[in-house]
């Protein structure tokens, strides 16, 4: 699977993703998740666990270590699942920066920085999906 396919497609092969966190994604696969999150140069340095300068000095053919570039994909994962629960990207970007009563009043973009806050957000999704109180 292509990285660029994870942001289009909800097929996962678990095999294909452990092999692109292993090689790493492009620079270019996170400037796409970055634009469509709608998100700066240094939020996403945070929630990736980098600098915004290593982010800057990145080439056009350099890949993300493996350690972000699995944090990417799980952060691509989540914004694919915000757009097919909330029907658009417009809308998913919002709710990503609105504060959450189920995420305890904090906005979900500020929880994405660790796969425990990925998979509550995730979870609230879910929630949302199938009518439970979030």
């Amino acid at each position: 699977m292509q990285a660029a396919q994870i942001l289009k497609t909800s097929e996962e092969q678990s095999i294909d993703w452990i092999k692109l966190t292993r090689e790493g994604v492009s620079k270019q696969f996170m400037q796409e998740v970055q634009e469509r999150m709608q998100l700066s140069q240094k939020e996403l340095a945070n929630l990736l666990h980098l600098t915004p300068r290593t982010i800057q000095r990145m080439k056009e053919g350099d890949l993300l270590p493996p350690a972000a570039s699995g944090h990417l994909l799980e952060l691509a994962r989540l914004y694919r699942r915000a757009v097919e629960v909330l029907d658009n990207e417009k809308v998913a970007n919002q709710w990503l920066r609105m504060s959450i009563t189920a995420l305890g009043g904090v906005t979900p973009v500020s929880l994405l920085d660790t796969p425990v806050g990925i998979q509550w957000v995730m979870t609230t999704l879910g929630r949302i999906e199938h009518s439970v109180y979030s």
